[in-house]
């Protein structure tokens, strides 16, 4: 098994918690790769935890279809589904979707300068071609909209189910046209101000539909990463 990227224990985090969010990045980021194995024992080393909260955490994450558990194997990391791909894509649209709607008919206008403050940053990490800083800014614009909202709970329960859509597109980085991903932010975020409803609407969905573009891409690149047979649609 190779060696995965670890981080410090959040305050009062859990064993449980710590293994599960390690694991979850280092899938999304592929460090640990489509369709390889995974000793407990071995990951139980590496993030200096009893092997308990560890299997807990990857029972866990097999319960979203991400990690399959081996009876006698340990575990493997689950291929590219594409149907869970586009599962979770139009769970994320239809969310994002209600929550830009709350913020449009919100009645005294959320303060936008978190959301302006983390556009600069997404730009300054595409003009470092720092793609994992942006990636990490990408997912807290989003997660800005669910908070500036007053919905972020909502945020945390459904985030589970998008490691499926997030490891697409981390891998996706590597093809997409980073600059136009920032224009789709920029975007909405000028519609939240003009409280336009159907622009934002169609901003998010455009903007959660680039993945499909690059799905052929991503297949030449990572062809061992997709499930057997999965062409999507």
């Amino acid at each position: 098994m190779s060696t995965i990227k670890v981080t410090e224990h959040f305050p009062r985090e859990t064993g449980r918690s710590y293994a599960y969010r390690i694991i979850r990045e280092n899938i999304i980021s592929t460090e640990l790769a489509p369709g390889s194995l995974v000793s407990e024992k071995e990951l139980a080393q590496q993030l200096n935890l009893s092997r308990t909260p560890v299997r807990e955490a990857l029972i866990d994450l097999a319960q979203v279809g991400i990690v399959q558990v081996l009876p006698q194997r340990g575990s493997r990391i689950s291929f590219i589904n594409w149907k869970m791909v586009e599962e979770s894509q139009f769970t994320r649209s239809a969310l994002e979707r209600a929550v830009c709607q709350r913020l449009c008919a919100m009645e005294a206008q959320p303060d936008l300068t978190p959301l302006e403050e983390n556009l600069r940053a997404q730009q300054t990490a595409v003009k470092q071609g720092d793609s994992e800083a942006f990636f990490q800014l990408d997912n807290q614009f989003h997660r800005l909209f669910f908070q500036l909202a007053g919905v972020v709970h909502t945020y945390r329960l459904f985030n589970n189910f998008m490691i499926h859509f997030d490891r697409l597109r981390n891998l996706s980085l590597s093809v997409q046209d980073n600059d136009r991903l920032i224009a789709d932010h920029r975007e909405m975020v000028d519609c939240l101000r003009r409280r336009d409803v159907p622009g934002i609407e169609q901003a998010v969905d455009r903007h959660l539909q680039r993945y499909k573009i690059d799905e052929k891409a991503v297949r030449q690149i990572c062809p061992t990463y997709f499930q057997e047979g999965d062409e999507g649609d």
